[in-house]
């Protein structure tokens, strides 16, 4: 049996929790909502008024929200005027575009569950591995066949780019020898991510609650044994403070992050989300996923905690046991939890029992 390298790209083939002047979240989401304001679909609209509820953990002060005022002036020259809202917490941000108090939102793909559920249950728990995966996932959403399914009670994603792959973090890293040993361990877990609560419940650790800002000092300051966020967070929430002489990541990707948009179709002109969506993939992707690739390997050797390939097998079993359960209780998508099923296969088939089994609606 081959072995898979999971942090290369996986296949012998072949949350963001932060950002930072510079920083990965800021550039992606920047530039995702700047393409939505640079489409010729705009040329010959009348000038319209439009706001973006934009989640940006370090607020008016961060990256996002101060260059996108460049883009906001731009925006007029293509009939928008955007009046941009900077959130600190994802929760507030989404919470004001369902009440309708903004036009457009920009958020994480997990977030983005409770308006359009097909594009938000991309980033289920170990629903992709390899950002070749989760690239092949995206140009599948694009397709006209899934056109119809980003559109959800009058909402439509409007961009979508990769977020990173979510590591497990751990104070001890003896700890992540066996899944015996989260037995008893306290994990944080944001609030309201039911796949993370059902991860801790089935690994028997103990879930403590926790928000965008609170995981990372909590993680660092002891209380928790456990975390898991993209690479990314090492340096932007410090959680190498967290790990410290002792601490691992493992290198087993445990799922992937989206960055997602969505806005109101009836308030922006007609073919705007599509046309946004298709800049997005064309113009931004390959330096998303070089970004992201280039956090993964900015992370010191000495923190990784190699998973062998007999852990991968159990590790992969248990993501399926959660999945199942979360199918059960139509958490995800089934479209697309039952597409990443078959993505995953066409990867590893040989190597996953469940690619022949009955779980998440059937063999592949």
């Amino acid at each position: 049996m081959p072995m898979i390298d999971w942090r290369k790209g996986g296949r012998p083939m072949g949350v963001c929790w932060g950002a930072r002047r510079g920083g990965m979240c800021a550039a992606l989401l920047l530039a995702a909502v700047g393409s939505l304001l640079t489409t010729p679909v705009l040329a010959a609209q009348p000038m319209l008024a439009r706001s973006l509820c934009l989640f940006d953990p370090v607020g008016k002060n961060g990256p996002v929200y101060a260059q996108l005022q460049n883009y906001t002036v731009a925006a007029l020259q293509w009939g928008v005027r955007f009046n941009v809202r900077s959130y600190t917490d994802e929760g507030v941000a989404a919470s004001d575009f369902a009440t309708k108090k903004c036009d457009a939102v920009a958020f994480t793909g997990i977030r983005n569950m409770q308006f359009i559920k097909f594009a938000g249950s991309l980033d289920m728990l170990g629903g992709l591995q390899t950002y070749r995966q989760e690239k092949m996932a995206m140009e599948i959403m694009l397709t006209p066949k899934a056109a119809p399914l980003l559109v959800q009670n009058g909402v439509e994603l409007a961009g979508i780019l990769p977020g990173g792959k979510v590591f497990l973090f751990a104070r001890d890293r003896d700890n992540l020898a066996s899944l015996e040993k989260a037995a008893g361990k306290k994990v944080a877990i944001l609030n309201n991510d039911k796949q993370a609560t059902t991860f801790a419940n089935i690994a028997g650790a103990s879930a403590v609650s926790a928000t965008i800002a609170t995981f990372g000092p909590m993680f660092n300051n002891g209380n928790v044994d456990y975390a898991y966020a993209p690479s990314f967070a090492f340096e932007a929430l410090e959680m190498y403070k967290g790990l410290g002489n002792k601490g691992g990541i493992a290198d087993f990707p445990l799922g992937m992050l989206s960055l997602q948009m969505d806005v109101y179709q009836d308030r922006f002109p007609a073919g705007f989300a599509k046309q946004s969506r298709d800049w997005v993939s064309q113009n931004l992707m390959p330096t998303a996923l070089k970004l992201e690739r280039g956090y993964d390997a900015k992370i010191p050797k000495k923190f990784w905690v190699h998973i062998t390939q007999d852990r991968v097998l159990k590790y992969a079993a248990m993501l399926v046991q959660i999945r199942q359960h979360l199918w059960d209780a139509n958490h995800y998508d089934h479209r697309m939890q039952h597409l990443l099923k078959k993505i995953r296969c066409q990867d590893f088939g040989s190597q996953l029992a469940e690619c022949s089994g009955n779980t998440e609606g059937g063999p592949v």
